[in-house]
């Protein structure tokens, strides 16, 4: 009884505390008023041009974003009409065109480009890859040997961000062809000019994980100095980098560092940790336990990719062919060797299937132009296949027309049969 009345006494005076206190509207704080937006002048049009291309910090609706648009548009044009020769200018307005004066604003940026600019010579690098690439049968309106170009050229002009996407193009195999000695050149070009927003840690992890694959003693002697660094500062990836790195000479340490990384970073820890676990390097085989890692990993494309092989080779899962492919396929995306393996595949199993088989030919058709190994002879196989999908034995002819041209002997043969049917 007691407990009864001495609830209903707290609940009294809860409900007239409650009732005493000032509702929300009858307080005198007030939102913070929005900030007014910037009014356009001859004087500030080339600060507006350049300051609305970063993205806002802070969140905004749709509308205020199409004013933000709106208003960029208007400064740049402002800007360059008053400069028509300032090549920056003349880039900046080129970017605000429509995509329906996409031919217009790429001769703009040529232009541009010519006079120096980095960010033009960046924008054609970014027109090809936005717009121009995937599909052999689309006509680019920036190809891509001038993209690539391009790319090299805002790089080599100071342009930061132009500086990591050609890291990343040296590495991928896409758009430039790859070449490791370039892109620890690069590497170390980005830690000394960052982009804007750009982690320096992050870069420092990209520059050792990349001084770290090099043959030469003191590259990868600082690759790993770095890497430790970067371990114990605990910047993302670097613990994985470092574990990739000293696996063959430290299997234990590598292993456990990865155990370490495994639930910050799952997409880029748990392939190699799988493949320990499997191959019992650095402590007892788990396979079972690898497995599960894998499957629980969904999201990662390297887990796909790795799920595909053991798929491939019926190792810990049924063999499939098939499901095989499409797991490959999907690593393919970022992973230049999964994207010829899936050629290679079509080949060698041509009931096989890939859920996009244009932009296929069109990777390894870039991968042969490129010159990249081996992507030549394994383009020629699919053509020369009985894959419904890429049958094409007049363009494997042509091919090896082209090989034998340049000096390629061992497709002398091919040709002399090519010639007889």
């Amino acid at each position: 009884m007691r407990s009864v009345v001495m609830s209903s006494g707290l609940l009294a005076f809860g409900m007239v505390v409650a009732l005493s206190l000032p509702t929300p509207q009858s307080g005198t704080a007030r939102p913070e008023a929005a900030k007014p937006e910037p009014v356009l002048t001859a004087e500030n049009a080339a600060e507006l041009c350049q300051q609305l291309f970063e993205e806002p910090k802070e969140y905004i609706d749709d509308a205020a974003k199409r004013r933000r648009w709106d208003l960029r548009r208007e400064s740049c044009k402002v800007a360059f009409e008053a400069n028509p020769a300032n090549a920056d200018f003349k880039a900046a307005y080129a970017r605000n065109l429509p995509y329906a004066q996409k031919a217009e604003a790429v001769a703009m940026l040529r232009e541009a480009a010519a006079q120096g600019s980095a960010e033009a010579n960046y924008q054609l690098y970014e027109h090809h890859k936005s717009w121009d690439r995937g599909d052999l049968d689309h006509v680019p309106l920036v190809t891509r040997d001038e993209a690539g170009l391009a790319l090299h050229k805002a790089a080599e002009l100071g342009h930061p961000f132009a500086t990591q996407m050609l890291i990343r193009r040296l590495e991928d195999g896409d758009i430039v062809k790859r070449d490791p000695v370039a892109a620890r050149y690069w590497a170390e070009r980005a830690v000394a000019n960052p982009a804007k927003d750009a982690s320096k840690g992050s870069l420092l992890v990209t520059l050792g994980r990349l001084l770290a694959t090099s043959d030469k003693p003191d590259e990868r002697a600082r690759g790993l100095d770095i890497l430790e660094r970067m371990a114990k500062a605990d910047v993302f990836g670097a613990k994985r980098e470092l574990a990739i790195a000293i696996r063959k000479q430290d299997p234990v340490r590598a292993r456990a560092l990865l155990e370490e990384s495994r639930r910050p970073d799952p997409g880029g820890a748990i392939v190699p940790l799988a493949e320990m676990l499997i191959a019992g390097e650095g402590g007892a085989a788990d396979p079972k336990r690898a497995l599960s890692l894998l499957k629980g990993t969904s999201d990662s494309w390297m887990a796909k990719g790795m799920l595909g092989q053991l798929t491939l080779e019926g190792k810990l899962v049924p063999r499939d062919i098939q499901e095989a492919v499409t797991l490959i396929d999907r690593a393919g995306t970022w992973d230049f060797n999964a994207r010829m393996q899936v050629v290679r595949l079509l080949a060698e199993y041509p009931q096989t299937r890939v859920s996009h088989p244009k932009r296929t030919l069109y990777d390894a058709v870039q991968a042969a132009e490129l010159d990249e190994p081996g992507a030549m002879a394994a383009l020629i196989e699919l053509k020369l296949s009985a894959n419904a999908q890429f049958q094409d034995r007049p363009g494997a002819c042509k091919l090896i027309e082209a090989a034998v041209s340049r000096g390629d002997q061992t497709m002398a043969q091919r040709l002399a049969d090519c010639r007889a049917n």
